[in-house]
């Protein structure tokens, strides 16, 4: 049987080749990646060992130092009769040291275990008064003269380190001198990703450790004896030793084994670590280590998938080999098909050549027929193209007639004002309509000179334009229409407002609006008119609307409604070319136009400007435009 051309005796050597290449290699990288472990985990416990040495040393001579002190050998001399200058004296002496060195307390205790002077004397948790005969320290410092001890404050309930020195008078002891030591800097140092580390005192209680949840738990079983001292020493504070839940599950070499241990992030599941231990520096304490063992489990994973990668590259070259040989047979057997085809092909081609070169000459024949056509295209495209300049000579005629008429009918009304007011003799308002009338006469020549926008495009300088001013002027044109007609008109738009325009279009523009929202609210019995501006989320832009109160617009217009000729207004008032040309000379500023239907009624419509800041007042920023094609 064969699968893939090779036999299936060949398929089971290669099988099991691979698993023993595997396993040996598997076994090789594990090996090696524990042995790295092991000398990474003595290279800490030696600096674990040193660090500890280092940190609670420089502790351990402070008793000795502070028994040596003439008024605290005074104070136990003098018992209960001391006077409290001298009781103030040592208790500020041992404040002072205890906070030079960084210590938790330094305490001074009689003979009978009461602290009668203390570091902490005016804090709220004092030491003084305390008695402390049942602590191990005090026992061992007046027996053997020094005294080291580890456990959990009694007043504070803060675990720390104990030492403690006899004050001796003539060679006996008169009382004894302690310090505590916080080792929550020490823990804080030790701390490492994927690895914890921990002190274990005589007991098997771990009592210093990088893992919080660890901490006065026990390694091994407490005897009642145990049980008995750590009750009477009050070493954990009353806390009942519980055992840490963790399992042995083998070793390796003299030095180390593997154990599984509570997940120190709470999961429930438990981490397998490496462990090493040695003796502490202090006589009675074990520093541990545990290594995670997930690297070097990665390393055997890595090795494995280097030899199945190894196996899969060279399987898939056997494949290859084999199946270029079998390609090669192949490609043999078609050439040999190849060349009969070939003999086929011939008399195949002379065949097909007769009738390809009557498809030619057909072909021929509509190459020139073709021709032909284009030529009558192209002088057709010549005559569209003609028709259409036709076309927009009409819509500019009708354009400028469109925006002449408004500016001679506001003149209209100037002069009418301005032959009234000579009449009464009132001379300034009637300089101040000509005025009015030269501007508009200005504003036409600006309208007409247009017309050269239709045969090229000149570039509109964009300058910072007042909004309010440009409002005032479109309100002026329809001053007497808004008066007689009693429209309600609502500006709101801040003082100072600028937009980048071409001051004598944006006016245009304007005027264009008004006069289409003055015809929406003829009719009507509500003539409500509003001008707004406010500042765009966008930054740096001004969002101008003009609302009204009439009917709105209907949807089949509005989504025509910036085209050319396309009105509202009844036939003869209008050429449906105020808008699109509106529209053209907004786009030229490099602002956006909308309208839509408000939902009180009414029809808006909205521009928004870049806004220019009162620094600029000369010029926009930003690419100039382009004039509209036509008006």
């Amino acid at each position: 049987m064969r699968i893939r051309g090779i036999p299936l005796w060949g398929w089971a050597v290669a099988a099991l080749l691979y698993v023993g290449v595997a396993a040996a290699t598997a076994h090789f990288a594990w090996n090696r990646a524990i042995d790295e472990l092991t000398e990474a985990g003595a290279h800490q416990l030696d600096l674990y060992g040193a660090s500890l040495k280092s940190e609670l040393g420089r502790f351990e001579m402070m008793p000795a130092i502070v028994a040596r002190q003439d008024s605290v050998r005074a104070l136990l001399n003098a018992g209960p009769r001391a006077a409290p200058e001298l009781v103030h004296t040592v208790n500020t002496y041992l404040e002072a040291v205890n906070q030079e060195a960084g210590s938790v307390a330094v305490d001074v205790i009689d003979l009978q275990g009461s602290v009668i002077a203390a570091s902490n004397w005016n804090q709220a948790v004092s030491f003084v008064g305390t008695n402390v005969s049942y602590r191990p320290y005090f026992k061992d410092a007046l027996a053997y003269g020094a005294g080291r001890f580890f456990g959990i404050g009694t007043n504070t309930g803060i675990p720390g380190l104990y030492f403690a020195s006899a004050v001796r008078e003539a060679g006996k002891p008169i009382g004894a001198a302690a310090v505590k030591v916080s080792v929550d800097e020490l823990e804080s140092a030790w701390r490492r990703p994927g690895e914890a580390a921990m002190v274990i005192d005589g007991n098997g209680v771990i009592v210093i450790s990088t893992v919080p949840e660890w901490k006065f738990t026990a390694l091994r079983p407490i005897t009642a004896q145990q049980q008995r001292e750590i009750q009477a020493s009050r070493q954990y504070a009353g806390r009942s030793v519980e055992a840490l839940r963790y399992r042995r599950v083998g070793d390796w070499g003299t030095t180390a084994w593997f154990g599984r241990f509570p997940d120190p992030r709470g999961s429930g599941h438990t981490t397998p670590y490496l462990v090493m231990s040695r003796p502490a520096p202090q006589a009675g304490d074990s520093i541990m280590v545990l290594l995670d063992v997930a690297g070097a489990r990665r390393q055997q994973q890595l090795a494995l998938g280097f030899v199945t990668g190894g196996f899969l590259i060279a399987g898939l070259y056997v494949l290859y080999a084999m199946q270029r040989r079998r390609t090669i047979a192949e490609k043999l057997k078609a050439q040999d098909a190849l060349r009969r085809a070939n003999d086929d092909l011939e008399m195949t081609v002379a065949q097909r050549t007769a009738a390809l070169t009557i498809a030619n000459e057909r072909m021929q024949q509509e190459i020139a027929e073709r021709k032909r056509t284009e030529q009558r295209l192209r002088e057709s495209q010549q005559e569209v193209v003609h028709a259409g300049k036709l076309a927009v000579l009409g819509q500019m005629a009708a354009g400028l007639t469109h925006e002449l008429s408004q500016p001679l009918v506001a003149i209209r009304t100037l002069c009418d004002n301005a032959r009234t007011f000579f009449e009464r003799n009132q001379p300034a308002p009637a300089m101040a309509n000509l005025e009015r009338i030269s501007r508009l006469v200005d504003s036409m020549a600006v309208l007409t000179g247009e017309l050269k926008a239709f045969a090229r495009k000149p570039v509109v300088e964009r300058v910072a334009v007042s909004l309010n001013e440009a409002v005032a002027h479109a309100g002026l044109i329809y001053e007497a229409r808004i008066r007689d007609e009693a429209v309600q008109l609502d500006v709101k738009i801040p003082l100072g407002t600028t937009v980048c325009a071409e001051a004598s279009q944006l006016q245009q523009v304007i005027v264009n609006l008004l006069g289409n929202a003055l015809d929406a609210v003829r009719n009507q019995d509500k003539r409500v008119i509003t001008l707004e501006a406010v500042k765009s989320g966008e930054e740096g832009r001004v969002l101008f609307s003009i609302a009204d109160s009439g009917t709105g617009i209907a949807q089949e217009v509005l989504d025509h409604l910036f085209e050319p000729f396309v009105t509202t207004k009844p036939r003869g008032h209008g050429l449906g070319l105020g808008l699109a040309i509106t529209s053209r000379i907004v786009e030229a500023f490099g602002a956006k136009i909308c309208a839509a239907n408000r939902e009180e009624g009414g029809a808006q419509f909205s521009i928004e400007f870049a806004s220019v800041t009162s620094q600029q007042q000369t010029s926009c920023m930003g690419p100039e435009s382009e004039t509209p094609h036509g008006r």
